[in-house]
């Protein structure tokens, strides 16, 4: 259904035809669950949509393009500026806020192939009026003044032709050889907020995105022989008289539209609870499709059952080549990877990416949080459900690798990771403001993901599930901000608001995590046991413990106190103070004594401390494994960085 597409004819004729898109334009947005199934289910409302015709120059690594975007102003004021993204510029120079910020500066300097970029060469709006003069472009980012104000709830249509030169991939979008990985490509409108102000930044390296739903409807033309993969279901292929083909593509609920092609992917398809699963990929992995398929279609029935329900009935797996900078990306209804050599039956590199890559279809795709400015709604989220998979499929302990001895689980990973560097941000921040890329990944997905684990230590996995289940139905297409979730924990969670914080407001909790930049560190610092008089010939003995909170963290732990004659006494400490002395009188020496026996403060960055033994015994060989473990997860993190 090609419902944006321009009419060609006479002026009178052109009057009545942009009338006519204009009519069924403010019909689709009106009544967006009839334009395509007639279907009744729950759908996000279109803000920004899309009809795109573009057309792959393989020799010259170029993408041709006409796009109809249509938009509703949302906001309660007049719009006299739209803004849009140009996210192609990122490469254009070695001088560009991106290339600036990432870990290849001087690739482009060197290589005039690593050079990318967007040329708009024409823009009307509404009926003929031609904005193309009027256009601002600032980088990645293009203002377009308008000449009269857009009134909210008002819909403008915007026809722009554009060309893109794709580079040689660096990341996420542009050419390896024959691959072509097509990700943030086309001009996109930025997101504009409730008070009228546009969300529109400029693409930073250590940012991803943000952007409104709508409808895409995508004709892509390229060589016969590519195969394609793409967001959005298949309407129609169409054989051209030169030697190409048109694919046309739709989709709805969607915030974004991405495809992949290859001459050489092969096609794996199964169905998995009405999901058609499809994994695209090169020869050389063909023993690993099995592999591939059976974690994917574990990762969508467990969400499906932990989370709710997958929106859409197709799911799209792209296997990058080796060295291949668009692997391991999300996008709606599409991943990319790059399976792992390391990957065997004793290392699940693999399973990890793919359970990864698909958690992010929830925070990411349906819930669609800001990645720009709260990132760890979706990262530290998706870190989080990766592990729940993970610990579902393989075990609690060693699910991640099992080699020589050497045990890792993805809590493990998450833990070391975060040790990296603790200290240096908060981690509700804009993605750009971070130290560098390390104290980005340490707070946005490992330290948010471990947040999520202490929650639900304490709240227990039922009600943890429950939390999360009810957070997805409830914002599901609805970009919630990091201020939603806590109100929602806060309101549902009774137990938490109890056992956390004694009764107190829930928010403190929160806030010191993800808006401090302490560590939480408990000690168990001497044990002390003093023989007393003895009454009735029974020995009594005075025994002091001393527990110290060395980090800046404030949370209430359990103790546990184990006597020499196998007697065990429970004890809280609120953990307020830097000190806490208990002092008891018993009838048995203490044995040793543990802070949080149960582990359930996975945030405390040095468990070692967290017992005492009375005949302590000497600790090396156990911090030796823990930095052995420290350069192990080190190493895996760069494997497998995504």
């Amino acid at each position: 259904m090609n419902v944006f597409r321009p009419i060609k004819s006479s002026s009178t004729q052109k009057s009545q035809g942009c009338c006519y898109r204009f009519i069924l334009i403010l019909f689709f947005c009106l009544f967006p669950s009839i334009s395509f199934s007639l279907s009744f289910e729950e759908y996000a409302p279109p803000i920004a949509s899309y009809n795109i015709e573009v057309k792959l120059d393989t020799e010259n690594k170029k993408l041709l393009g006409k796009e109809i975007l249509t938009f509703r102003n949302t906001s309660a004021k007049n719009v006299d500026t739209l803004f849009l993204h140009l996210y192609p510029n990122a490469f254009q120079s070695d001088t560009t806020t991106f290339m600036k910020e990432s870990l290849f500066p001087d690739r482009i300097k060197k290589k005039e192939e690593y050079r990318g970029y967007i040329e708009i060469k024409k823009i009307n709006v509404g009926c003929g009026h031609d904005l193309t003069k009027e256009k601002i472009i600032d980088e990645t980012i293009m203002r377009l003044p308008l000449r009269k104000p857009l009134p909210p709830q008002d819909i403008i249509s915007l026809e722009i032709e554009f060309v893109v030169k794709l580079p040689q991939i660096l990341v996420r979008m542009g050419y390896s050889g024959k691959n072509f990985m097509i990700g943030q490509w086309f001009p996109k409108m930025a997101v504009l907020e409730e008070e009228g102000c546009w969300n529109a930044h400029q693409y930073h390296a250590n940012s991803e995105f943000f952007a409104d739903f709508g409808t895409y409807d995508v004709s892509i033309t390229l060589p016969l022989e590519y195969v394609v993969g793409a967001t959005g279901y298949l309407q129609e292929e169409r054989i051209n008289p030169d030697s190409t083909k048109t694919m046309v593509y739709h989709a709805e609920d969607v915030h974004d539209f991405a495809w992949v092609a290859d001459p050489d992917y092969l096609i794996s398809k199964r169905m998995v609870d009405g999901i058609e699963l499809l994994f695209l990929y090169q020869p050389e992995h063909k023993k690993k499709v099995k592999r591939i398929m059976d974690a994917a279609e574990f990762a969508l029935n467990y969400y499906n059952s932990a989370f709710g329900n997958y929106h859409y009935k197709k799911f799209v797996i792209a296997d990058a080549r080796i060295g291949f900078g668009g692997g391991a990306m999300e996008y709606p209804m599409f991943i990319t990877i790059s399976p792992s050599g390391l990957s065997t039956d004793k290392i699940k590199l693999d399973e990890m990416v793919v359970f990864h890559e698909i958690a992010h279809q929830w925070w990411y795709g349906m819930v669609a949080s800001n990645e720009f400015e709260e990132a760890w709604l979706d990262e530290g989220f998706a870190v989080y459900s990766e592990r729940k998979a993970l610990e579902e499929k393989f075990g609690k302990t060693a699910n991640l690798m099992n080699l020589w001895g050497i045990k890792i689980g993805d809590k493990d990973l998450a833990k070391l990771g975060y040790l990296l560097d603790p200290q240096s941000d908060i981690t509700v921040k804009n993605s750009w403001e971070f130290q560098d890329f390390l104290s980005y990944r340490a707070n946005v997905y490992y330290k948010a993901s471990l947040l999520l684990e202490t929650l639900e230590n304490v709240l227990g996995e039922e009600e943890m599930r429950k939390l999360l289940r009810k957070y997805f139905q409830k914002y599901k297409f609805k970009h919630p901000k990091t201020e939603d979730f806590i109100q929602l924990a806060t309101e549902i969670s009774g137990a938490l608001h109890r056992t956390v914080q004694g009764g107190e407001d829930l928010n403190p909790f929160f806030s010191q995590i993800l808006f401090g930049t302490g560590v939480c560190d408990y000690e168990v610092a001497s044990i002390e046991n003093t023989p007393l008089k003895k009454e009735d010939k029974q020995q009594i003995y005075q025994s002091k413990i001393l527990l110290k909170r060395l980090g800046e963290i404030k949370i209430p732990v359990e103790v546990l106190i184990e006597m020499e004659d196998g007697d065990k006494i429970k004890k809280t400490w609120d953990g307020k103070e830097r000190w806490h002395k208990l002092e008891l009188e018993t009838k048995s020496k203490i044995k040793s004594t543990t802070i949080d026996p149960e582990n359930k403060i996975v945030l405390d960055i040095d468990v070692n401390n967290n017992s005492l033994t009375k005949k302590s015994q000497d600790s090396v060989i156990l911090k030796l494994g823990s930095r052995y473990l420290f350069w192990m997860e080190t190493f895996v993190q760069w494997i497998t960085s995504f």
